[in-house]
């Protein structure tokens, strides 16, 4: 039987290859979960730019999520441990309320990434001092780029 020792080179890459092992994935995909909104004109129903924008979550101390101006589309965090979300948004002055009814889930995006929550949305219910209209576009709220909600004024 004989005796195996392990030359300093030869432990030096045992180690390398060691950390190369255990080295983590990066995560290259889109984690960050919004629900997409775009501003449209009521007469035209063409995408516009708003002059002047605040929103903020309702009875959420300092909640300002958006405040600018020239925005013709906004993303909107949803609470995955609630099942509804109420924001204020000021146009110009005017207020108006949007409560989002929605349910979430919780996906496996990968090792690398981990999980993130989706959510669906069920119903959208707003006031009418600017808004004329809100349209459910597309349900899925997920990473992805897709418009959720059209928001007419």
């Amino acid at each position: 039987m004989k005796n195996v020792f392990l030359t300093p080179v030869s432990l030096s890459l045992s180690l390398l290859m060691l950390v190369i092992s255990c080295t983590e994935e990066s995560c290259d995909q889109p984690t960050g979960v919004l629900m997409k909104a775009g501003f449209y004109s009521a007469e035209t129903e063409e995408n516009i730019s708003v002059d002047s924008l605040d929103i903020y979550g309702l009875n959420v101390p300092d909640s300002m999520i958006c405040s600018g101006s020239n925005l013709n589309k906004i993303g909107l965090p949803l609470n995955p441990s609630a099942s509804r979300c109420t924001f204020v948004m000021v146009n110009g002055g005017r207020s108006d309320t949007i409560e989002i009814l929605y349910h979430s889930s919780l996906e496996f995006l990968s090792r690398a990434c981990g999980y993130i929550y989706l959510h669906e949305i069920e119903e959208i219910i707003f006031t009418e001092n600017d808004i004329t209209d809100i349209y459910i576009m597309n349900k899925s709220v997920n990473p992805g780029d897709e418009e959720n909600i059209q928001i007419l004024f």
